[in-house]
């Protein structure tokens, strides 16, 4: 089926967590990319552990922002060069060690998405707050986040003024 204009495609979207330096250095791959959702796993290395064993909180919280920040952004790619997206606020909560492969889902409701992609098209800021667990491989719930998502117009720069 043909893409409609606006609309972000399954690959444009899961693309955007390979391209940045920081999603790169992580090592995470992009599961899955929607208009209000986003899912990531991180096989982790040795580098990623703690003196435990587990991956460590850190990087638990990293997985977390990328999953948070993709839910609210990926399905309005389109508008990433007028906007500048921020994480305003975050609280986690880390509930049990994460062993193995560890996936985090950012997820919020498809009329929150939808709100707040038309405040961004109509040149307004917005902000979500967006839950995420983050499960390692048994399915556990190692960590749960909240993460307030800032979507803001970007401010023209001197040369552009």
């Amino acid at each position: 089926m043909p893409q409609s204009e606006g609309e972000t495609s399954k690959n444009e979207s899961t693309d955007q967590f390979t391209e940045m330096a920081w999603i790169k250095f992580l090592g995470i791959e992009p599961l899955a990319a929607s208009e209000g959702r986003a899912v990531i796993r991180l096989d982790p290395q040795p580098v990623h552990l703690n003196h435990n064993g587990t991956v460590n909180a850190p990087i638990l919280y990293a997985l977390a922002e990328v999953a948070g920040a993709g839910a609210v952004v990926a399905g309005m790619l389109e508008l990433a060069a007028r906007s500048y997206t921020v994480v305003k606020r975050a609280s986690i909560e880390y509930l049990a060690p994460a062993r193995g492969a560890v996936t985090a889902t950012g997820e919020i409701p498809v009329e929150v998405f939808s709100a707040a992609r038309a405040l961004v098209e109509g040149g307004e800021a917005a902000e979500v707050e967006v839950p995420v667990d983050v499960c390692d491989s048994s399915g556990a719930v190692a960590a749960k986040c909240t993460l307030v998502v800032a979507v803001r117009p970007r401010r023209p720069t001197a040369q552009e003024q």
